[in-house]
């Protein structure tokens, strides 16, 4: 049998001399999503981070203890308008409070 011929997926610029690759072009990951989620103002549920990532909810759970267990501090807090469950968010550390601000009053 004859062998096929081989294809490559990598593309290179002859013009720049640059490589484009698969790589260069991938998504955050979900870690990364969850992260950005707890780190809104008014943080997330565990029934939003279920949803908007495909997870079940202990599995949810699970990756916040992860989190705490690589060093985020992540809070909970009772829902303001009586709701059942809990909002789920990362504080800002002291460090990165007092950055924020010194950038913030930089830029006046």
């Amino acid at each position: 049998m004859a062998k096929k011929p081989t294809t490559t997926s990598d593309k290179t610029d002859v013009s720049s001399g640059t490589i484009v690759t698969e790589a260069s072009a991938r998504t955050a990951s979900k870690k990364d999503q969850l992260i950005s989620m707890l780190g809104r103002d008014g943080g997330t549920t565990i029934a939003g981070i279920s949803s908007a990532l495909g997870w079940q909810p202990h599995t949810t759970r699970a990756a916040i203890t992860g989190l705490r267990k690589a060093g985020h501090k992540v809070e909970t807090a009772k829902p303001e308008d009586g709701g059942s469950g809990l909002i789920y968010r990362i504080a800002l550390s002291a460090s990165a409070d007092a950055k924020a601000n010194s950038s913030s009053e930089a830029g006046q």
